[in-house]
C-alpha cells in the first residue's frame, strides 16, 4: 500500500475518533459514528475504499484479536458460574426461534423455486441470522462502562453463540450439499468441527500462556500494549497454520477462527492471577483499536447491497428481531428474570458484523445458482444490524441500570 493511501486511512480514522468523542458527550454510542464516518469516506473517496480493502485483511484481523482478548477478559469463571444456566437457555432460545422465523420467511418468498433450493436457502439464512457481533457487544459494553449480571449474560451468550454459529453453519452447508446433490459424509463433518474446536483451544492456550508472561513481566503500558498487539497477530497466524496443518497432516478441513483463539487466550489470562492488570491494560488499549477496526469496517460496508435489497432486507431484519424477542423472552421467563429484563433482553443481541458477512460470501461462492441474490439480501440485513445494533444494545443496558450513567443517576 502506498504512502498516500496510508495517509488517507489515518486521516479517516482521526476524523472518526474526533466525531466519536464529540457525539459521546451527547450520549450517542461511538461505534455507529465510526461506522458512519468510514462508510461516508468510502462513498466520497474511492481511494479510501481501495485502501481499506488492502488494509482490512491484516489490520482488522489483528484488531479483532485484541477485541477477542477483551471478550475473554470479561469471562471470569467465579462471576460467570452463577449464570451458566441463564446463558445456556438464552443461547438455546435464540438458536431455536431465530432460524425458525427466518427460514419461514425465506420459504414463503422462494415458494415458487424448486423445493430443494427453497429448503437449502431457508436453512442457510436461518443459520446466518443467528450470528451476533462479539466486537460490537464488547465495544458498547466497554464504552458504556457497563457491569452487572445482565452485562455478563450478554457477553457470555454472545461468545457462546459465536461457537454455535461456526458449528451450525458447517452442519447447514452439509445439509444444503445433500439437498443439492453434493453430499458430504457425516464423519467428515463431525471430524472437521471437532478438529477445528480442538485446534482453536490449543492455539488459544498457547497465546494465553504468552500473554500471562507479558502481563507479569512488563513494567510499562507501552511495552505491554506492543506485546499484546503482537500476541493478537500471533493468534491470527496460528489460526491459519492450524487450518493448513489439519489439511496436510490429518486430511481434514477444519475451521479455526482467530477470534475464538483470542477469546480462549483472554479467558485463560482473566482467570489467573494476572487477570486484573490484563483487564486494566486492555481498557487503555481498547479505544484506539475500536476506532481502527470499526472505521475500516465502515469503509468496507456494502451500502450498495443495502440499497439494492432494502425491502427484503428490512423484512428479514424485522423477522430476525421477532425471533430474538420470542427466544429471549422465553429463556428469561424460564429462569425467572424480572419483567424489565424479559422485555429488553432481545435488544442486546441485535448487533451483527463480520462473521455473518463472511458466511454470506461463502454461500454466494459455493452456490452461484441462488447465492448472489441470497448474499445481497443477507448482507443488506447484516449492514442494517451493524449500523443500528449498538443503539439497541446500549438501550438494553441502560434499561436494566447497568451502565455507568444510569448507576450515577441511581446513586
Amino acid at each position: 500500500m502506498d504512502v498516500g493511501r496510508v495517509a488517507i486511512l489515518v486521516a479517516v480514522c482521526a476524523v472518526a475518533y474526533v466525531l466519536g468523542e464529540v457525539m459521546a458527550r451527547r450520549h450517542i454510542p461511538r461505534l455507529p459514528v465510526y461506522l458512519a464516518v468510514g462508510a461516508l469516506a468510502g462513498l466520497v473517496n474511492s481511494k479510501a475504499e481501495d485502501a481499506a480493502h488492502l488494509a482490512f485483511p491484516n489490520v482488522s484481523s489483528v484488531a479483532l484479536g485484541v477485541i477477542g482478548f477483551v471478550a475473554g477478559s470479561h469471562l471470569v469463571w467465579p462471576m460467570i458460574r452463577p449464570q451458566v444456566r441463564t446463558i445456556g437457555l438464552q443461547v438455546l432460545g435464540m438458536t431455536i426461534a431465530v432460524p425458525l422465523f427466518a427460514a419461514g420467511v425465506v420459504a414463503f418468498v422462494l415458494r415458487e423455486q424448486e423445493t430443494s433450493v427453497t429448503i437449502a436457502a431457508a436453512v442457510l439464512v436461518g443459520t446466518i441470522m443467528l450470528a451476533l457481533s462479539p466486537p460490537e457487544a464488547i465495544a458498547v459494553i466497554s464504552e458504556s462502562q457497563a457491569a452487572g449480571p445482565f452485562t455478563r449474560l450478554v457477553l457470555g451468550a454472545t461468545v457462546v453463540m459465536d461457537v454455535v454459529v461456526v458449528v451450525g453453519f458447517s452442519v447447514a452447508l452439509t445439509v444444503t450439499s445433500s439437498l443439492l446433490g453434493e453430499g458430504v459424509s457425516v464423519g467428515d463433518l463431525v471430524g472437521g468441527i471437532a478438529t477445528g474446536l480442538l485446534l482453536s483451544a490449543a492455539a488459544g492456550l498457547a497465546v494465553g500462556g504468552l500473554l500471562v508472561l507479558v502481563v507479569r513481566w512488563t513494567s510499562t503500558y507501552r511495552s505491554a500494549a506492543v506485546l499484546i498487539v503482537a500476541a493478537s497477530a500471533l493468534s491470527v497466524w496460528l489460526a491459519v497454520v492450524a487450518v493448513r496443518w489439519a489439511e496436510e497432516r490429518l486430511d481434514v478441513h477444519a475451521e479455526v477462527e482467530s477470534l475464538l483463539v483470542a477469546m480462549v487466550a483472554g479467558v485463560l489470562v482473566a482467570n489467573l492471577a494476572a487477570g486484573v492488570r490484563f483487564a486494566e491494560l486492555l481498557e487503555r488499549l481498547a479505544l484506539p483499536v475500536y476506532v481502527v477496526f470499526f472505521t475500516l469496517t465502515g469503509l468496507g460496508l456494502h451500502l450498495d447491497a443495502l440499497l439494492a435489497a432494502a425491502v427484503p432486507a428490512a423484512l428479514l431484519w424485522v423477522v430476525r428481531g421477532g425471533g430474538l424477542w420470542v427466544g429471549s423472552r422465553a429463556a428469561m421467563t424460564v429462569v425467572g428474570e424480572t419483567e424489565q429484563v424479559r422485555r429488553v433482553a432481545w435488544k442486546a443481541f441485535v448487533p451483527q458484523a463480520g462473521i455473518a458477512l463472511a458466511l454470506a460470501a461463502t454461500v454466494a461462492e459455493e452456490y452461484p445458482k441462488f447465492g448472489a441474490t441470497f448474499a445481497t439480501v443477507v448482507i443488506g440485513t447484516v449492514v442494517l444490524n451493524e449500523a443500528i445494533g449498538p443503539f439497541f444494545l446500549r438501550s438494553a443496558l441502560t434499561a436494566v441500570g447497568e451502565t455507568a450513567t444510569t448507576k450515577e443517576m441511581l446513586d
